[in-house]
C-alpha cells in the first residue's frame, strides 16, 4: 500500500508538504510542539480537511466521502485514548489500571498484529521509559520489514525523517 501527500497545506502549520511512503517503508515525522505533527496524522486519517493539495492511498484520492473506506484499511495508534470505566471487549477491560507505557505498548502491538497494511502512529502525550521507546522503535522497523507502510510521529528514528 502506498501513501502519498501532494503539496498538502493545512492552515499555517503545514505548507505544500509532499511525501511518499511506499510499501515496506517507515517514514517518521518530527517537529517542535505545535508544528503540526498530529494535525498531519489527522489529515491522513481523513478526520480533518486539507486546504490545498491532496492525499492518495494506492493512487486513489482521499476525500471526505472515501475517508471511512480508507480508515478501514489503516491501523492507528492515537496520541490520546481513554476507555470508559467498566468497558468490556477488545482486551482493554483493565485499561485504567495500566501505566502509560503499558497502554502505548498494548496499542502498538494490537496495531502491528492487525491485518492492516497501513500503520499510522502518533506520539504519546508524555515521555515514555527508554526501554519502552526502544521497543516501539524496534516494532516500527519490524512492521516495515514485514511489508507494512508506516507513517509515525517519532523523533528517534532518523532515516526517512520529515521535519515539520
Amino acid at each position: 500500500m502506498m501513501l502519498e501527500l501532494h503539496n498538502m497545506t493545512i492552515g499555517q502549520q503545514i505548507r505544500a508538504l509532499s511525501l511518499t511512503v511506499s510499501e515496506g517503508q517507515l517514514v517518521t515525522i518530527t517537529g517542535s510542539k505545535g508544528s503540526g505533527k498530529s494535525l498531519l496524522i489527522r489529515a491522513v486519517l481523513g478526520l480533518i480537511p486539507i486546504d490545498d493539495g491532496f492525499i492518495s492511498i494506492d493512487g486513489e484520492v482521499l476525500t471526505p466521502m472515501s475517508a471511512f473506506y480508507f480508515r478501514r484499511q489503516m491501523a492507528y495508534v492515537p496520541q490520546y485514548l481513554s476507555v470508559p470505566e467498566g468497558y468490556k471487549g477488545g482486551g482493554l477491560e483493565h485499561w485504567n489500571e495500566l501505566s502509560a507505557d503499558e497502554r502505548y505498548m498494548l496499542l502498538m502491538n494490537k496495531a502491528i498484529a492487525s491485518d492492516k497494511q497501513l500503520l499510522i502512529v502518533d506520539e504519546p502525550p508524555q515521555p515514555l521509559a527508554v526501554e519502552t521507546e526502544n521497543a516501539i522503535d524496534q516494532l516500527l522497523k519490524e512492521a516495515a520489514q514485514c511489508g507494512k507502510t508506516v507513517l509515525a510521529v517519532n523523533s528517534r528514528i532518523k532515516n526517512n525523517q520529515i521535519k515539520l
